[in-house]
């Protein structure tokens, strides 16, 4: 039996990454950014920017905090410098791009792809508490790659987040379409990502629900429900819940991990998958699995037969 795996080629409480050596200074009075109609923190809002959340980050400095009020938003966001990025509830806010288009690449391949939340190149940031939706952008080919949230070479926390519909319902065979993607630049300074992902929902993806890939990166994930699409048939991908390889390291831990299932079984879908990881296996403990083909997958660190995505 062979796996089919995805390539594209300080911390556990959430806001705990910023170092505390590190001291961001304000240029303009304003630390607070919100973007309306904000409710559970608009007595904290400095600004307003009813233009959008990308403008809103675009206007934030290092350390600096946006709100984002109740609504849908259609838009892809770029974040490349150190914030925290908050809605108001995965029911209430939503990242809901319209169309999508290619705003990154693999740092392995080069291969482009379109994230609807990129963080790119940085540390210490922050996303909770709203939904990262791709069901109507879905542009149903495989390149560029489709992916919910990306941690391109950064680092940061995600919490009570619902990542949702990154797939494309008429090419569900795709490989690079992924909800949550942690990748660091084969270990190379400056290069490193980690991520640790809390209490989150991740549903209804292509390929893989959480994948981290490559050395140099490390993910927590920790309380969250990854359930994937049920049994899916040669043409379609292989499922895995959370994958870790290609050198990443993790600590995967009481997470509830379902419906990961393949047929024919010339490849198999795994609950979870720790594929050539890092320093061995990786490490699980107190997960919950349920419906999956294979609960744990873990295939070596040398040659093998397994089939990875490049």
């Amino acid at each position: 039996m062979r796996f089919r795996v995805s390539r594209l080629a300080s911390v556990l409480v959430f806001g705990f990454f910023l170092d505390a050596q590190v001291a961001f200074a304000d240029t303009d009075g304003v630390t607070v950014h919100c973007v309306p109609p904000v409710v559970v923190n608009l007595s904290a809002c400095q600004d307003q920017h009813p233009l959008g959340i990308q403008d809103a980050v675009d206007h934030a400095e290092p350390g600096e905090t946006v709100f984002v009020g109740v609504g849908t938003y259609p838009e892809q966001v770029v974040i490349t410098r150190p914030l925290t990025l908050e809605g108001e509830a995965t029911s209430l806010t939503s990242i809901k791009p319209l169309t999508v288009a290619a705003n990154s690449s693999s740092l392995v391949s080069g291969a482009p792809i379109a994230a609807i939340l990129l963080v790119d190149g940085t540390t210490g940031v922050a996303v909770s508490d709203l939904t990262i939706d791709g069901s109507i952008a879905a542009f149903n080919a495989c390149s560029p790659g489709y992916v919910g949230i990306f941690y391109r070479a950064s680092s940061g926390a995600i919490q009570s987040i619902h990542v949702t519909h990154i797939h494309h319902p008429l090419a569900s065979g795709c490989q690079a379409v992924l909800g949550i993607f942690v990748q660091s630049g084969n270990g190379g300074p400056g290069l490193n990502s980690n991520v640790t992902i809390l209490q989150s929902m991740i549903d209804d993806y292509g390929k893989n629900g959480i994948t981290a890939n490559e050395p140099g990166t490390f993910v927590t994930v920790s309380g969250n429900t990854v359930m994937g699409r049920g049994k899916t048939f040669s043409g379609d991908a292989a499922q895995n819940g959370v994958q870790i390889g290609f050198g990443a390291r993790g600590l995967v831990s009481g997470n509830t991990i379902s419906m990961h299932d393949y047929d024919p079984p010339d490849f198999v879908a795994c609950g979870l998958l720790f594929f050539q990881a890092g320093g061995g296996l990786g490490r699980a403990k107190t997960n919950t699995f349920a419906m999956n083909e294979q609960n744990v997958c873990t295939a070596g660190v040398g040659p093998s037969p397994n089939s990875p995505f490049n």
